[in-house]
């Protein structure tokens, strides 16, 4: 399908409808979302390819899963569609048991991480926005780097380690370069591009334990 800024996206997968009925489980796994997102991010073919989520690439699901949920949830004041995790069951005995049930359940298997997005978002969000929501996820799992900096591999398998890793601000810059600015985002760029309300003079004086350097 052609979007509004032109390039073609492979049809996307949407969440089953069951999921919306009452009386269903929350949360459906969704290997088919895993299979896209390999086809068009991680296939450097397509033109969607990005390199910088090269290092996914020798991984399958469910190493790296992917799942719908029902709905988002409110996190510090901020409604959260999209969440990507490392899996760590901190439990013995049977909680530890119930957990890994679950999992193997879900995926017939223990994942390493796991991107969870919500099928209501994704129903209703354009292209655009969703392959957005899709990219700032995958940026979430990060090639693990080494003491030296340097990108770090499994001596016994090869493929990359990998780790979570933060935002860049509010949003990663990878995301921003491809789709654009957010609102946040937007307001920080115009903010920084405007001459400071407040001088770094000002807050020295007003705060001596912040130490910036005068300018």
């Amino acid at each position: 399908m052609k979007n509004e800024i032109g390039f073609v996206v492979k049809a996307r997968p949407y969440p089953p409808e069951h999921i919306f009925l009452m009386d269903t489980p929350d949360f459906v796994p969704a290997p088919e979302l895993w299979q896209w997102i390999k086809s068009i991010f991680l296939n450097p073919e397509h033109k969607l390819f990005n390199p910088d989520h090269v290092h996914l690439g020798a991984f399958y699901y469910p190493q790296i899963a992917v799942m719908w949920a029902k709905g988002g949830f409110q996190k510090q004041g901020r409604f959260v569609v999209g969440q990507t995790e490392k899996i760590m069951i901190n439990a013995s005995g049977w909680k530890k048991e119930r957990q890994e049930e679950q999992f193997y359940q879900w995926f017939n298997d223990l994942p390493d991480y796991l991107i969870t997005i919500d099928a209501t978002y994704a129903q209703h969000a354009n292209d655009v926005d969703f392959c957005a929501l899709i990219e700032h996820e995958l940026y979430h799992i990060a090639h693990k780097k080494d003491e030296w900096g340097i990108p770090s591999y499994n001596r016994e398998t090869g493929k990359p380690k990998l780790t979570i890793q933060g935002h860049d601000v509010e949003e990663f810059t990878g995301v921003v370069r491809r789709y654009g600015a957010n609102k946040e985002v937007q307001e920080m760029v115009n903010a920084a591009n405007q001459r400071p309300t407040v001088a770094k003079a000002d807050i020295y004086h007003a705060c001596g334990t912040c130490f910036l350097r005068v300018v």
